[in-house]
């Protein structure tokens, strides 16, 4: 591996798993599998993340659904590719052993 691609992967770790979880130095391959796997699980969660509309205070009319639905259109026609917080920590709850065998060596 590259140390740019290091850089990069470190970044994604720190991203998932808080700073300080890695530096490009200690980057090997399986910490990279691991990183990609839990990175393809948080877009597959935010990708469906997309299409939940927003909470209404009250009972929501007919007026309210149709606009959660144009949001929900206009995020996906948009092409946002965030992540949301909480896809981020749940991926990072379910990937945390991988990580730290991978970080071993494991």
């Amino acid at each position: 591996m590259e140390s740019e691609q290091r850089e990069h992967i470190s970044t994604v770790i720190n991203y998932f798993w808080g700073e300080g979880t890695t530096s490009p130095e200690s980057v090997n391959q399986g910490m990279a599998a691991v990183a990609y796997e839990a990175l393809q699980e948080a877009q597959s969660c935010s990708s469906a993340m997309d299409f939940v509309p927003r909470p209404a205070s009250r009972r929501p009319g007919m007026g309210y659904l149709v606009k959660q639905m144009a949001k929900v259109g206009k995020r996906i026609a948009s092409g946002d590719t965030q992540v949301y917080e909480s896809c981020r920590q749940r991926v990072a709850i379910n990937y945390r052993t991988q990580m730290e065998m991978a970080k071993q060596g494991l």
